[in-house]
C-alpha cells in the first residue's frame, strides 16, 4: 500500500473496506506525530454529490494547514471511506474508526440517515463526532459527542418560514425524497407550520431514483397551493426542477441549502432561475460587509478551494475550523477534543458564527442565516439578520 506526500489520506472503502490511500499532504507524517481523523462519507450512492464535495473540502483545507505548519505543528491526516449512500456501511466505517485508538475524531456523513446511524454509536464510544449533514434527531436532545456545526434541518425551516411568511405565502405543498434529509424537513416544517401560519396542503415523499414527477408535479399545479417546498440533495432534484419549468407551474418554487451547488444551479441554469432558496453564510459571502468577520473566513475557504464555495463546502468548513480550535484549545485526544468542543463560544468560521455547550450541540443560529432567490443561476440573499430585509411583493 502506497502513501503520497500530503496531508489528507483517502481511502475509497470497497465490499470488503479495503482503505485504498491517496494523498494530500507536503509530507508523509509518521503515526507517532500526526494527528489523526476518520472520516465516513457518501462518495457513491444517491448523494454522492455531498460526499465528494465534502471530501474534496476536507482534502483541500487539510494541505493548506500541512503546508502552514498543521495544527500545534503536527500535520493532520484524515482516512476517508465509503459508505455508498448506505446507513449500514456507515456503520461499519465509523466502528473502524472507533476501534482504532490513533483517530481523535470523526467526520461524520453527508448523508444524514447515515449520520444519525452512527452518530448515536460513535456518542456511546466517546467519539466526537461531527456531522457533515442536518439530522435534527442527532442533536436534539444533544447527545454527548455528537455535533452539528451546519444548519439543522430544523434550522432551514424556520429560517424560509419566516420569509414565506413576509411575503404572504400561507399555503405550501411539501415534496421531499425517502432519505434522512428529505424526510426531516417535511416534518419540521410541519412543528413550526401553525407558528408562522403555514398550512400544508398535501406531503409528497419520492424515490430519489425516480426519474418522472410529472404527475406529483400535476397534482401540486392543480391544487390551491401557493408553493412547493422540495427537500433533495439528491440528483432528482434538478429532474424535478426541469420538470416544474415545463410544466408551467403556477406556484413559487422554494429550495434549500441542499441545492446551492455549482453543479445544481449550473445544471439547471434557466429553469431554476426565480426559485426561492435558503442556506448558511458561507454561500452568499460576498454580499456581506467587509467589517463582517465570517467573510474573511469564507474568502479564505475560497481561496483555498479555488471555485465558488457551495452550501456542502461550508458544511465541510464549519467542522474542520471546529476541530482545530478544539485541539488549539484542548487536547488532541477524543476527550479533550469533546471539552473543547463543549466551550467553544462564538467562533467564527465560513459558515458563520458556531456556539456550543454540554446542553446544546447544534452550531449555527438563525443569526448565519439567509434566504433570498436564484437570479441568473445565482443565488441572491435577501431577507435574514446578515442582510437587509426584502421588501414584500
Amino acid at each position: 500500500m502506497s502513501r503520497r506526500k500530503i496531508g489528507v489520506v483517502v481511502a475509497a472503502c470497497t465490499a470488503v473496506l479495503a482503505l485504498v490511500f491517496a494523498s494530500v499532504s507536503w509530507t508523509s507524517p509518521s503515526q507517532a506525530s500526526a494527528i489523526y481523523f476518520g472520516m465516513d462519507a457518501p462518495l457513491t450512492g444517491p448523494t454522492q454529490l455531498v460526499g465528494q464535495s465534502d471530501r474534496q473540502t476536507v482534502e483541500a483545507v487539510v494541505a493548506y494547514w500541512n503546508s502552514h505548519g498543521g495544527i500545534k505543528g503536527r500535520q493532520v491526516v484524515v482516512d476517508v471511506l465509503d459508505n455508498a449512500s448506505n446507513p449500514s456501511q456507515a456503520v461499519q466505517n465509523v466502528q473502524k474508526f472507533i476501534g482504532d485508538s490513533k483517530y481523535v475524531g470523526i467526520f461524520g456523513s453527508g448523508n444524514a440517515a447515515a449520520a444519525v446511524a452512527t452518530g448515536a454509536i460513535a456518542s456511546q464510544a466517546g467519539m466526537p463526532f461531527i456531522a457533515l449533514s442536518p439530522p435534527t434527531t442527532l442533536v436534539e436532545p444533544p447527545k454527548p459527542f455528537a455535533y452539528i456545526l451546519t444548519a439543522t434541518a430544523r434550522l432551514y425551516a424556520y429560517s424560509e418560514a419566516a420569509y414565506l411568511k413576509s411575503i404572504g405565502v400561507k399555503r405550501v405543498w411539501l415534496m421531499g425524497d425517502n432519505g434522512g434529509y428529505g424526510r426531516d424537513g417535511p416534518s419540521q416544517v410541519s412543528k413550526l407550520a401553525k407558528k408562522y401560519g403555514l398550512d400544508i396542503v398535501d406531503t409528497t415523499i419520492f424515490s430519489p431514483a425516480s426519474t418522472d414527477f410529472s404527475a406529483e408535479l400535476t397534482r401540486v399545479k392543480n391544487s390551491d397551493a401557493q408553493a412547493l417546498w422540495l427537500w433533495t440533495a439528491t440528483p432528482a432534484g434538478a429532474t424535478i426542477v426541469k420538470q416544474f419549468k415545463q410544466l408551467q407551474l403556477p406556484q413559487r418554487l422554494v429550495l434549500t441549502g441542499a441545492n446551492v451547488s455549482s453543479q445544481f444551479l449550473q445544471g439547471t441554469c434557466g429553469d431554476v432561475n426565480g426559485a426561492i432558496v435558503n442556506s448558511f453564510l458561507a454561500t452568499a459571502w460576498t454580499f456581506l460587509p467587509k467589517t463582517n468577520p465570517v467573510r474573511k473566513q469564507a474568502a479564505l475557504l475560497r481561496t483555498i478551494l479555488k471555485r465558488p464555495v457551495s452550501n456542502f463546502d461550508g458544511d465541510a468548513a464549519g467542522a474542520l475550523w471546529a476541530y482545530k480550535a478544539a485541539i488549539e484549545n484542548g487536547a488532541a485526544t477524543r476527550a479533550g477534543i469533546n471539552g473543547a468542543l463543549e466551550k467553544l463560544r462564538g467562533l467564527v468560521t465560513p459558515s458563520g458564527r458556531i456556539f456550543l455547550s454540554p446542553t446544546n450541540h447544534q452550531g449555527l443560529q438563525l443569526d448565519s442565516m439567509w434566504v433570498g432567490r436564484i437570479e441568473k443561476c445565482k443565488v441572491k440573499p435577501l431577507f435574514g439578520p446578515a442582510f437587509t430585509k426584502q421588501k414584500k411583493k
